[in-house]
């Protein structure tokens, strides 16, 4: 009888937990927190809020290639965000402030020679090229042709019961005049 109580106790935190866990970074944050409205304009959670999400800014700058040295910025609060194809074929996703800088993210691909690229493709794919080689992929592609391919930032702000208050940065990629795919997600304090 007790263990059939606290099972039936138990179900709701589960799949409540369950569903936001499959759902949070499939769904776009700036709207997973927004209520609907039902027909009697009463306002309704679409599901249960355990951390949200707001977005601060985004970057003006949606470029389809980046080439060595050229990056994608935007400032909030004092501080730079960098997404950066740097010279030594590494893309790497920087926090700046004064007398501060901190990686992000990164792709890991390193090399002492080779001239870099980050190019969207067409296909739905962002491929880091190097002298015409590929080096790395965010294996997004998809089998119809994208129209005007990009890359943006997002940053948005993170509040939660059971987290610390924080920021969560987003690159993006774009095309068909939407938000095509998280590339990379990054919660930081």
């Amino acid at each position: 009888m007790k263990i059939k109580l606290l099972t039936l106790l138990s179900l709701p935190v589960l799949l409540a937990s369950c569903a936001q866990d499959n759902d949070l970074d499939s769904v776009n944050m700036s709207t997973q927190n927004e209520k609907q409205s039902t027909a009697d304009g009463k306002n309704t959670s679409r599901f249960l809020d355990l951390t949200r999400y707001t977005l601060l800014k985004e970057s003006t700058n949606h470029p389809q290639t980046l080439s060595a040295g050229q990056s994608i910025s935007m400032e909030y609060n004092g501080s730079t965000y960098r997404f950066i194809m740097q010279a030594d074929n590494n893309l790497v996703l920087y926090r700046e402030r004064p007398g501060l800088t901190n990686v992000l993210w990164h792709s890991n691909t390193y090399r002492s020679t080779g001239t870099p690229s980050l190019i969207v493709q067409n296909d739905g794919n962002m491929v880091i090229y190097s002298d015409g080689n590929p080096l790395w992929s965010s294996n997004t592609a998809v089998n119809y042709y994208v129209a005007n391919p990009h890359v943006k930032l997002q940053l948005y702000s993170r509040t939660g019961a059971a987290i610390p208050s924080g920021f969560r940065i987003k690159v993006i990629l774009g095309g068909n005049n939407e938000e095509r795919n998280d590339i990379i997600v990054e919660d930081f304090l």
